[in-house]
């Protein structure tokens, strides 16, 4: 079966927002083994999107259309679709008393303009919608099944699951195989650096492997066929488990499993804690630390130093060092990490120093100059990189970095500094 995802808005087209909705469609799709071949998205303009519903019913078997279902004047999805294959509008008098019913269950008066939401095109079938206002609809046309659904991510996901993929199912019948995928995280390894390591994997016809960049990591998408979800599902961990053994560490994490995440997990494994110093990242690291659900257990708590005074007052940097060595310099990196690792207790600490651009830099110290530190209960260890990014992209990777080198020093593997990093210094103590 073919699919098309069709997203419709005036404000995906002028950007304002990101278009988040094909990607889970066609994810979902792909669960079932119906994979999209088109994807495309338009205005809330008729004529552009009669012209769209025609193209999807020439070439495709299924259509998912999300948005412009709700109640004012741009939301013309239903009547487009109606008037593109010749079908009149007909009140849905079940949807119209959920309507009513949705309304007084929010303690809201229903808007007269909200009654457009229970018309539907003859002949379709309605989709429910348990916790928005919007119903969906189905409708078959030219041998082609449109599904309409809320652009509202969540009510879309919820209708997706509930209503929409079983439907799909059906008319897939014994056409559809059963798919399984997964994400393996890798940090510090190019494209072509890992289509080279993986040759001979997951290259036959069970079996295909994909890749996408996701600064500054690099993803692998491992997608298994099967006769049954149970075969689908061995086939994809036999070449999870492949990768794994042909990359070794540089695989941190599956699925949603990020950095942080993965750090956190080992110590509170070991039952250890982290505090953190920042200078140039200016609370990025800690930002993503605290994004992981229950971080109080291992995470005490940051510094954010940018300026020179506040490493001296709040981390015990001192003045002569900053004005010998300057602020981005190993001998200030250390003390960063020491200070906070001493105020805060911990078992480990993570600075970071550097000059993230665009401007600020030397002939000695240009653009990108960060140095790292990681103090723990072996003693302090610090290193510089050289990052050719912009001003975001550096603090990005630099948080990425730090995550890192703790994460393979709480698994006793050696760092490694990724190719596209340069690296003039290193030293310990």
């Amino acid at each position: 079966m073919i699919a098309e995802v069709i997203t419709i808005g005036d404000e995906l087209l002028r950007g304002e927002i990101i278009d988040t909705n094909k990607s889970y469609l066609s994810e979902r799709l792909l669960e079932i083994d119906v994979h999209t071949r088109y994807h495309c998205s338009v205005l809330d303009d008729p004529a552009d999107m009669k012209d769209a519903f025609l193209r999807a019913a020439r070439r495709a078997d299924i259509v998912l259309v999300s948005g412009g279902l709700g109640p004012t004047r741009d939301d013309i999805t239903i009547a487009v679709l109606a008037e593109t294959f010749g079908r009149k509008l007909v009140r849905h008098e079940p949807s119209m008393a959920a309507l009513v019913a949705f309304f007084e269950r929010v303690g809201r008066e229903m808007s007269p303009s909200n009654a457009k939401q229970a018309d539907f095109p003859e002949g379709s079938e309605v989709l429910e919608n348990p916790i928005g206002s919007a119903p969906g609809c189905m409708l078959e046309a030219e041998g082609t099944a449109f599904f309409c659904m809320p652009g509202i991510p969540r009510e879309l996901h919820e209708m997706m699951v509930e209503q929409v993929m079983p439907r799909v199912a059906r008319r897939a019948g014994g056409q559809a195989r059963a798919v399984r995928s997964a994400i393996l995280r890798t940090f510090g390894i190019g494209e072509s650096t890992l289509e080279d390591e993986l040759r001979g994997i997951a290259d036959d016809e069970h079996v295909q492997l994909g890749f996408r960049t996701t600064f500054p990591d690099n993803f692998l998408r491992p997608v298994a066929h099967g006769a049954t979800v149970a075969e689908a599902r061995e086939r994809l961990e036999a070449a999870c488990r492949a990768i794994e053994d042909r990359l070794g560490v540089q695989v941190y994490g599956r699925d949603d499993e990020s950095m942080e995440a993965v750090v956190g997990r080992l110590l509170a494994e070991r039952g250890e804690t982290l505090a953190v110093a920042e200078s140039c990242t200016g609370g990025l690291l800690g930002e993503r630390v605290t994004s992981v659900a229950g971080a109080s257990a291992w995470f005490l708590g940051g510094v954010q130093a940018y300026a020179n005074l506040a490493k001296e007052r709040l981390l015990g940097v001192p003045a002569g060092m900053l004005a010998t060595h300057g602020a981005v310099s190993e001998p200030v990196a250390r003390a960063m990490a020491e200070g906070v690792r001493e105020r805060l207790g911990t078992t480990w600490a993570l600075s970071t120093t550097g000059i993230s651009g665009p401007d600020g830099g030397t002939d000695e110290k240009p653009v990108g100059t960060v140095w790292i530190a990681c103090a723990g209960p072996r003693g302090t260890e610090a290193h510089d990189f050289v990052f050719p990014f912009d001003r975001q992209r550096n603090r990005q990777v630099t948080v990425q970095m730090a995550l890192d080198w703790l994460r393979r020093t709480l698994l006793g593997v050696a760092r490694e500094v990724p190719r596209w990093v340069h690296t003039r210094a290193a030293g310990r103590r």
